[in-house]
């Protein structure tokens, strides 16, 4: 594999997010979690799942801290979330966004994720690939390795304000986003922390609520979007 260069435009955003070609399973999060007051690092303290390992031994965790304050309904936020990389040797890096970040990819010198109720002043979005308002979006978005605390993810936002770990296959990449908490997240431990947190909300959806998938081309152009509910 040619070694991939820094993220300049949105063709090699997405060039980048196609050669992390690893499929994810487990839910919406893709891997069990739960969340405390305290968030921060242990299995039943806020952190999702095993480590992802970069070909260079890096392992990357996610972790999520609830807001000191998040308010009576989910937004971006009640929530943070930190992925943190350990390299072999011990060194620690780590960026931090608001919202839900899902489990990511890794590969090279390049890490792919979604993020779900995010904060679009996180990132440096290149493509809205939706028509909703950015409260009913969520992101596919890449960042460059190593990690370091001042770094901009790039990336596309999409309609439905939960969204699935990035998939690729047959040249694409597919991504499912949902405005449904519930049924969606089943399973990812996500909806139970959710519920616990906020247990007058409505998970369901009502009204205009939907769910999608997405299949996006690697040079940047939505090859499809389909309203699956």
């Amino acid at each position: 594999m040619k070694k991939i260069i820094p993220i300049l435009t949105m063709v090699v955003v997405l060039a980048l997010i196609g050669v992390a070609g690893a499929v994810m399973g487990g839910g919406m999060m893709g891997g069990g979690f739960a969340m405390t007051n305290t968030g921060g690092f242990g299995m039943m303290n806020g952190m999702a799942g095993a480590p992802v390992v970069g070909d260079d031994g890096t392992a990357y965790l996610v972790s999520y801290n609830p807001a000191a304050n998040p308010g009576t309904l989910p937004t971006s936020n009640s929530f943070e979330s930190t992925i943190t990389a350990v390299t072999p040797s011990g060194a620690v890096s780590s960026i931090t966004l608001n919202g839900i970040a899902s489990r990511p990819v890794v590969e090279g010198n390049v890490l792919a994720a979604t993020a779900s109720l995010p904060n679009f002043s996180n990132f440096n979005v290149l493509e809205n690939l939706g028509s909703a308002a950015p409260s009913g979006q969520s992101m596919l978005y890449v960042v460059s390795l190593p990690l370091n605390g001042s770094q901009t993810p790039v990336g596309v936002s999409l309609d439905g304000r939960f969204a699935s770990i990035p998939v690729i296959a047959s040249n694409a990449i597919y991504v499912v986003t949902s405005d449904f908490g519930n049924g969606m997240m089943t399973g990812s431990g996500t909806f139970n922390m959710f519920n616990a947190m906020f247990p007058n909300y409505n998970f369901n959806g009502t009204g205009v609520a939907h769910s999608y998938l997405y299949i996006i081309g690697f040079d940047g152009h939505l090859v499809n979007k389909t309203t699956l509910q």
